[in-house]
């Protein structure tokens, strides 16, 4: 009898704690409560305690539907997924493949057929190492760094406002008769599954995430020219005491009168007062710089840049792309890419050692630490950081899709180093059958990283047809369609190429809902107050 009441009490207590979901309109308010499935008409059906009935609400109206805190039910036990052509992520395996029909079976929609011509790649191993982040969902974990042009003491952070609070109950958490202090509007908002980026030049920053082999990748979109500092292996540190007997004429001069400003395309960098020790890779239009910033051991400020060498890859003045960095500390080793094109490549950097190896060493660089940061270095520039991923590096140094051709398919192995190009004639048994000129390979899908399919010209990628529904899934996937009545585990679409599926929503973050350009739309100056309601 005990054992049956203190069970129905964690179970009660499980469902108290439960995260609300959170729907946000179109014009950036936001409502909490309970996401209850699908109406007739497209329409949202929403639930709220304080209410007797559901609300019904126009999904035109709506943005996204974040689901429990952008917390998944249960964990998936795979992170392989299926790429389509559309731009659709399927999470799951491909259990048989063939030149007609792919058989797929996902967590997401169970057991499905697609037809072959409509799968752009097949991801066995996505992250090529351990995942180690996958967001941002929420803005936990997450710091806003304090920026000055000026006498920055580097370190300092600032409260991260978080565009999915409760306002209500951030009231009820101050003392009755406090006054709230007027602050200036942090440079960086999170909204949905994204930071947005306002106005300003402050750093929004991740500690401790990158490891000593490291795969980051992130989607960025920005409007009104693209200039941005990404800062790799900092500690945030500010400058180290002077020791004694040292001359403090002129210590009160910038950062303990040590600090020189660091100029690039015309713009201050007071890289080392904001990140400490840290690579910071600039992302410019056209081109791309990394300049290693720090302190040496009597504080003062350091800036060296590295000798890359590059590609022709350029940006858009306004637009979106694909950023992935992959290091190897040890070797002293940084790539990028852009869209899974290679784009440029650091060799020879100076060993990036961590605190113990630098003072068995006597290393003359300091050690460097193992946050990451994003700054827009153009203030008044709108950006977007979204499908974040931090993963250890397998080092493999080419990407399949920066060698995707027109006849051949792409396999890219686990293992970091090998790849191949021909043709994959079949998938059954958890192995690909593959063929070129010169050999014939049955290869288990457990060591493949990834597969890309030769392009195909008869599949043309078609814009979402009006009202389109969006699942989105952790740590990676979305599944889109046209929705059709649907109860709250299980939303039911109408798929482009999978006919009608039933996705199941235990693994999803989030449902998007009139997502045409919701960059575009949120970052409107007039949208700038919605973005964070205060009310």
């Amino acid at each position: 009898m005990n054992r049956t009441f203190l069970s129905l009490l964690a179970l009660s207590t499980a469902a108290f704690a439960a995260p609300d979901d959170i729907l946000r309109f179109t014009n950036g308010d936001q409502l909490h409560g309970h996401y209850q499935g699908i109406g007739e008409g497209n329409a949202i059906l929403w639930s709220r305690d304080d209410l007797n009935a559901p609300l019904t609400l126009k999904s035109e109206n709506v943005r996204h539907v974040i689901l429990r805190g952008a917390l998944p039910q249960t964990d998936p036990s795979s992170y392989a997924f299926i790429t389509l052509q559309n731009g659709d992520q399927i999470p799951g395996e491909v259990l048989s493949f063939d030149d007609k029909s792919t058989r797929i079976r996902s967590h997401a929609v169970g057991e499905i057929t697609l037809p072959s011509e409509s799968v752009a790649a097949i991801n066995p191993n996505p992250f090529g190492g351990k995942l180690q982040y996958a967001g941002p969902f929420s803005p936990d974990g997450w710091e806003i760094l304090k920026y000055e042009d000026k006498n920055s003491s580097g370190g300092v952070r600032v409260e991260v406002k978080k565009a999915d609070a409760n306002p209500e109950e951030e009231k009820k958490d101050k003392p009755e008769g406090e006054k709230e202090e007027k602050k200036e509007p942090a440079a960086w908002q999170h909204a949905g599954s994204a930071w947005y980026h306002l106005k300003g030049m402050q750093p929004l920053a991740r500690k401790n995430c990158l490891g000593e082999s490291t795969l980051l990748r992130f989607r960025m979109a920005w409007r009104e020219r693209l200039n941005a500092n990404i800062a790799l292996h900092a500690d945030f540190m500010p400058p180290p005491e002077p020791k004694e007997g040292e001359e403090k004429e002129g210590k009160k001069a910038g950062i303990n009168g040590r600090q020189p400003m660091v100029f690039f395309n015309g713009m201050p960098q007071n890289q080392a007062g904001t990140f400490g020790n840290a690579l910071v890779l600039n992302i410019y239009q056209t081109y791309f710089s990394l300049t290693r910033c720090g302190y040496d051991e009597n504080g003062q400020a350091i800036s060296q840049r590295m000798v890359h060498t590059q590609s022709s890859v350029q940006l858009p003045d306004s637009g979106e792309a694909t950023i992935e960095v992959r290091s190897d500390r040890k070797k002293g080793l940084l790539m990028l890419f852009i869209n899974g094109q290679y784009a440029a490549q650091w060799e020879d950097i100076d060993r990036l050692k961590n605190a113990e190896e630098a003072k068995e060493e006597g290393a003359a660089a300091p050690p460097l630490g193992n946050g990451f940061a994003i700054q827009c270095t153009n203030s008044n520039a709108p950006m977007r950081l979204s499908d974040l991923v931090i993963s250890e590096w397998n080092g493999i140094k080419d990407s399949a899709y920066s060698m995707s051709h027109e006849k051949r398919d792409i396999v890219l192995l686990s293992n970091g180093t090998d790849r191949y190009s021909g043709e994959i004639t079949a998938i059954k048994d958890n192995k690909a059958f593959f063929k070129n000129t010169y050999s014939e390979l049955e290869i288990p899908l457990t060591e493949i990283s990834e597969i890309v399919f030769a392009k195909n010209d008869k599949s043309e990628t078609k814009e979402p047809a009006e009202g389109t529904v969006t699942a989105r899934f952790y740590p990676s996937g979305r599944i889109s369609g046209l929705p059709l009545v649907s109860e709250k585990n299980a939303l039911k679409l109408t798929h482009p190429t999978a006919a009608q599926l039933t996705v199941d929503l235990s693994t999803a973050i989030s449902l998007e809902f009139s997502d045409e350009n919701p960059f575009l739309e949120t970052m409107d100056n007039n949208q700038e107050k919605n973005l964070a309601p205060d009310k």
